[in-house]
């Protein structure tokens, strides 16, 4: 990691926030200081601009716990936890962000902070302009010691490390209580000078003292490594560490800490989503316009799938109604090359022969006599001619016809016979040479 930015967030708006720029490859603080409180944070995003940022919580706002994990809620850990705890607390559990730090076999550690100063913390930052992308308990940067505990002051305050996922910050008056409570047994006093020619007649308020197994106390005792001059007549075997900056000392167990707090709500969003966020709006909007043209173009295409269906059916119709010596449409393709070969064959070879050009040279004359009735057509080809079966109800509508006819044929008419009220008559046409 290149240089990064470590901020001590203040449990209350008024208490000094203590930061630091710290070069794991140089080895080196790049910049240090104290803001008077959380309203001069902006002070440091110039530092946060081009450099990843770690921000401590403070201890004393956090609980770090364990809890015993019940059969068969492993895979679902991170939801049941705070179920877990809730006799335990005296607070809703929805109101607390509860993080799993680690786990070992049936025991969960967690660090337990309430929801609305996490949010504090966040939202003070991003008014400043300051990016996290760590939230680490201050007591969990400190080292790490299999033989003891790891302690120092910080702001009049002791911040003590007990294991990987274990530590508090202790106010002076209350450290040596706190100590003594711990599971090891620790002594009372260091101190190992002894007046060895106290007088055997001692008062009979110390006569009663059970004398100390020097041996076992030193073998079950918990070693304090401590970065910070020890406090007088504090409990525990305080084994002085080489003194070094507070900050800096964090500074280096945040950069190396897999612990972060920003986890469910608080979880960092990649950063490609953060760049897309400003265009979220208009995403929803083109793909409103897009599902729009989506859903018209479908309806379009349902409307005309269904306005082919309907000419399918009609040309099906009109194809048996013409050729119905044809039984079956396999498809339309068939459909279609079976009535251009009718159209040929009806049509001659060329565009003057065949019955249609005498068909569309009738018509409008037989339009002009609707009393007329065509019965029947009879086509010859090699004699070129035109043999129409007509009836009508009166014998002048077939002089009438013939009279019209004879403009652009060559008319004959055969014998017209009535029947009842029909006039039956036979006309032959001929192209005029």
């Amino acid at each position: 990691m290149s240089e990064f930015l470590t901020i001590r967030l203040s449990s209350r708006p008024a208490q000094p926030v203590q930061w630091l720029v710290w070069s794991p490859q140089q080895k080196e603080v790049i910049a240090s200081g104290q803001l008077a409180d959380m309203t001069q944070l902006s002070e440091l995003a110039e530092y946060a601009a081009q450099r990843p940022v770690i921000a401590l919580a403070p201890a004393s706002e956090l609980l770090l716990t364990d809890v015993a994990i019940p059969t068969g809620s492993g895979r679902q850990l991170t939801a049941v936890l705070p179920y877990l705890l809730e006799e335990e607390l005296a607070q809703d559990v929805d109101s607390l962000h509860v993080h799993l730090l680690n786990r070992e076999g049936d025991i969960a550690s967690v660090a337990i902070v309430e929801h609305k100063i996490i949010q504090q913390w966040l939202e003070a930052l991003s008014d400043a302009g300051i990016e996290v992308t760590k939230l680490v308990p201050d007591c969990l940067c400190l080292p790490l010691f299999n033989d003891g505990y790891s302690a120092v002051e910080l702001g009049q305050q002791w911040l003590v490390r007990q294991s990987e996922a274990q530590g508090i910050c202790a106010e002076p008056s209350w450290l040596g209580s706190w100590l003594l409570a711990q599971k090891a047994p620790i002594v009372l006093s260091t101190d190992t000078d002894t007046d060895t020619d106290t007088d055997t007649d001692t008062d009979t308020d110390t006569s009663n003292v059970e004398p100390i197994n020097t041996e076992l106390q030193q073998s079950t005792n918990v070693v304090i490594h401590n970065y910070s001059p020890a406090p007088i007549g504090m409990p525990g075997l305080w084994k002085p560490e080489a003194p070094e900056l507070v900050m800096q000392l964090l500074a280096e167990g945040a950069g190396n800490s897999k612990a972060n707090l920003l986890s469910g709500p608080y979880k960092i969003q990649s950063a490609w989503r953060k760049h897309l966020k400003p265009w979220r709006k208009v995403a929803i909007a083109a793909g409103l316009v897009l599902t729009t043209v989506i859903i018209e173009h479908v309806v379009s295409v349902q409307k005309m799938e269904q306005q082919a269906q309907v000419y399918r059916a009609e040309s099906e119709r009109i194809f048996r109604e013409v050729l119905p010596e044809f039984k079956r449409i396999p498809s339309q393709s068939y459909l279609k090359n079976q009535m251009k070969n009718a159209v040929s064959r009806l049509g001659g070879a060329g565009s003057d022969k065949g019955v249609l050009p005498w068909l569309v040279q009738l018509k409008p004359v037989l339009s002009e006599v609707p009393q007329m009735t065509i019965q029947n057509v009879k086509y010859d080809e090699n004699r070129g001619e035109l043999r129409l079966q007509a009836s009508s109800t009166e014998f002048q509508h077939f002089e009438q016809i013939r009279t019209l006819l004879a403009e652009q044929f060559i008319v004959e008419q055969g014998q017209l016979n009535k029947d009842g009220e029909r006039v039956n008559g036979t006309v032959v046409l001929r192209r005029k040479s």
